[in-house]
């Protein structure tokens, strides 16, 4: 059966074409372009429109959208390439308002990465769809949100504390504040701290994680009532759990390297094996590394990197080992002694 046009998410659309899309989003776009002639012919439309206004400077642009499909339904009118749009226009009205949105230059962050909005009641709606995306809340607390993530904040704050709903993932730099402990309801459990930074994995059906960069958290078990059952403290570098169904919390030992780096594009070395090291590097900054002594892959590395270039870490690699670092047809080659059994 062929796939309607109106069969995949137009946020999807603009997060490729942005080139700021999720491995699994760029497949889905790219098997709904194959599936017909028809979807290929429209994303190509598309991306004509963003290939002739890429060179506006979507920061300087305030996003209206009405303004937006008025422009876009006048160019339509006058374009000469009508075949470009051969589909019913009830078909394809949100795609040509997406087309609009480029036209303008206003692919803001606001409606590209993730819906900001009042949907309910006294509260804001934070929404990540297909990316990760940052924010600074009220009271001055960083947040970053994973794909497929919700957050729900109050308009204003309460004077005795500042309580926000997360349901997916979340990294959190907290404004310290005595008097306002910031407590985040994620579900089957409760996350309380006055200023810290530290990840939240809530997604629904899931376990419930916490893990702490820096400070300490209160983690608490919630009831089947909404009472809390149960707290541990977590410090920094620890990891508490709640398994879904239970009200048990854990503190797993297993700690990623790359724990945070879909947030803050961190990595943290703590005696890390340097197999483990190059597999790491090898995945979030798709180079090849070839080594060429095997010994090599048993040194252990203790190092923090933060975004740092790929050619940097490898050379700071080299120099805590001894080892030389080199480059050949596109890929980086250590050579050295290592630190095998001697």
């Amino acid at each position: 059966m062929k796939k309607e046009p109106n069969d995949i998410d137009q946020r999807l659309l603009v997060l490729y074409l942005l080139d700021e899309i999720s491995q699994p989003g760029r497949r889905e776009v790219e098997a709904w372009m194959a599936s017909s002639e028809e979807n290929r012919v429209l994303f190509e439309g598309l991306r004509k429109v963003w290939e002739e206004t890429g060179k506006i400077d979507p920061a300087t642009v305030e996003f209206d959208a009405h303004l937006a499909w008025d422009r876009m339904s006048e160019r339509i009118k006058t374009d000469d390439n009508r075949g470009r749009y051969n589909l019913q226009t009830g078909k394809i009205r949100m795609f040509m308002l997406v087309a609009a949105m480029l036209v303008l230059g206003a692919v803001s962050i606001v409606f590209t990465r993730y819906l900001k909005n009042r949907q309910e009641p006294g509260s804001v709606i934070f929404e990540s769809f297909a990316g990760v995306v940052q924010d600074t809340l009220s009271d001055g607390s960083a947040v970053v949100l994973n794909t497929e993530t919700k957050l729900t904040v109050p308009e204003s704050f309460a004077q005795t504390n500042r309580k926000v709903k997360l349901r997916g993932e979340a990294f959190f730099e907290v404004t310290h504040d005595t008097v306002r402990p910031f407590i985040i309801d994620a579900g089957v459990g409760q996350i309380k701290v006055l200023g810290t930074s530290f990840q939240v994995k809530a997604y629904p059906g899931a376990d419930l994680e916490v893990y702490v960069e820096s400070g300490r958290v209160e983690l608490s078990a919630v009831d089947s009532s909404g009472g809390i059952s149960s707290s541990m403290v977590l410090k920094a570098g620890e990891r508490g759990r709640i398994r879904i169904g239970s009200q048990v919390i854990t503190t797993p030992e297993e700690i990623g390297a790359d724990e945070l780096y879909w947030a803050n594009k961190k990595l943290i070395f703590q005696e890390t094996l340097l197999s483990v090291v190059f597999d790491l590097l090898r995945q979030h900054y798709n180079v090849d590394i070839e080594v060429r002594d095997s010994t090599i892959s048993n040194c252990l590395l203790s190092a923090v990197f933060t975004n740092e270039p790929i050619d940097q870490i490898l050379e700071v690699v080299a120099v805590s080992f001894g080892l030389t670092v080199s480059q050949a047809d596109g890929r980086f080659i250590l050579n050295g002694k290592g630190c095998g059994n001697e």
